[in-house]
């Protein structure tokens, strides 16, 4: 540190206009912040490029000879801190952090928070409620695992991205065919896990030094794989005002052992979790913000600014503000009936007539707009996002948003 200013390097800091409310709330706290990303500087946004004091481009960013060669062109003042708040990049960070001697999030946990067969194993021991799981390089164990624990299971990628190549088994046919799109080998395992049936939703935190600093919870409609599924359906996110209220002591508690067994500190967290027939049970957790923007739905829905407080958490400094709870916060997406091109919109009058007082962001493409595939996330196409005093009117309205918007293509 030189003259008191903090000196940060953030992985990937222009993949979304997301990154840069962290970057502007590192820079606020007087941090020098050097980036250091896939593309070069001259590919850099305006925005992220304000916010940058240095950055260096880098197109083998999974590598760490070649990450840690770049950012040694950077480390001039020595790193008081390697961020990232892109999934694929966290255990990249954590090397980073062991190579260059920061305080962050350690290797051996960045490595638990991506391999969801280790995280399990690992947070079993710690008698954390989790589904039955596995990692599988044939057939025949996938077989076996599913023999034994019973259909449907779950077959995915081991350090897979929320449901991106997600197959949900019911049968020994569908086990099949999934195995032919992923592939497993010995070389490249899949993970394999028992099908907990039941209500979905993440639950998220921003951690100190002592700990889960600020927590937030929210709800999927429906879970998140039924919604990658059918395209009729309009997926729905409801972050809850009501976390304080008796009915999440559970939840909560759950996260706090999850954190404090893996040890995650000075970091943000992003926890998925099942409630159904077999009570709560832990799905998975990374050691990053939630993406899609969620956290801007804390922000708006607590009136909280939840970067720098974010930055203020990873820095070891006090909190400055409190959460509201004044308001729920949703998210809504309207698909279109086919991909191609938007033809138009039906329903969008009366819904704005009913909800447009609550709506505080949206997007509504225009016609001839091109259709994006429903596996590029929550913020594609048609979308609302609002937010309401009471978790139940707000649930009331995306239902109606839902029900009467239709996005047609063609």
């Amino acid at each position: 540190m030189i003259g008191g200013a903090v000196h940060i390097l953030f992985l990937a800091p222009d993949t979304h206009v997301y990154n840069h409310g962290f970057l502007g709330a590192l820079k606020a706290l007087g941090a020098k912040v050097s980036g250091l990303g896939m593309v070069g500087r001259d590919k850099l946004t305006p925005a992220a490029a304000r916010l940058l004091d240095g950055y260096r481009g880098c197109d083998r960013m999974l590598e760490h000879e070649a990450v840690t060669k770049a950012a040694r062109e950077l480390a001039t003042p020595a790193f008081d801190r390697i961020e990232t708040i892109d999934e694929p990049l966290v255990e990249v960070a954590a090397a980073l952090r062991g190579t260059f001697g920061v305080p962050g999030l350690p290797l051996a946990t960045a490595r638990l928070c991506r391999n969801k067969v280790a995280m399990k194993e690992f947070l079993r021991e710690h008698e954390i409620p989790c589904a039955q799981s596995g990692a599988v390089t044939s057939a025949k164990d996938a077989s076996a695992f599913a023999e034994r624990w019973g259909y449907p299971v779950i077959l995915k990628p081991i350090a897979g991205f929320g449901s991106l190549r997600t197959f949900r088994c019911a049968t020994a046919v569908e086990l099949e065919a999934a195995l032919q799109q992923l592939k497993p080998s010995s070389q490249q395992p899949v993970a394999i896990e028992e099908f907990i049936e039941g209500h979905e939703g993440f639950f998220d935190s921003m951690c100190d030094g002592d700990g889960v600093r600020h927590e937030f919870a929210a709800h999927y409609y429906p879970g998140c794989l039924e919604a990658t599924q059918h395209r009729w359906i309009s997926p729905q996110i409801a972050v809850t005002n009501r976390i304080e209220q008796g009915g999440y002591e559970e939840l909560r508690g759950l996260h706090r052992r999850v954190v404090d067994a893996l040890g995650i500190r000075n970091a943000a967290t992003h926890m998925e979790w099942f409630f159904g027939p077999k009570g709560l049970k832990f799905s998975e957790i990374g050691a990053r913000p939630a993406g899609e923007k969620i956290w801007d739905m804390y922000r708006v829905a607590n009136e909280f600014d939840v970067y720098r407080e974010w930055a203020l958490a990873i820095l070891g400094r006090p909190s400055q503000q409190r959460p509201s709870r004044r308001y729920a916060a949703g998210s809504i997406q309207i698909r279109p009936d086919r991909d191609g091109r938007i033809v138009g919109h039906r329903g969008l009058e009366a819904a704005l007539r009913r909800c447009g007082e609550w709506i505080y962001e949206q997007s509504i493409p225009a016609p001839g707009t091109p259709t994006k595939a429903l596996e590029r996330g929550w913020l594609v196409n048609t979308w609302f996002r609002l937010r309401h005093p009471d978790y139940d009117t707000l649930r009331e309205l995306m239902d109606f948003l839902g029900e009467t918007v239709k996005a047609d293509a063609r």
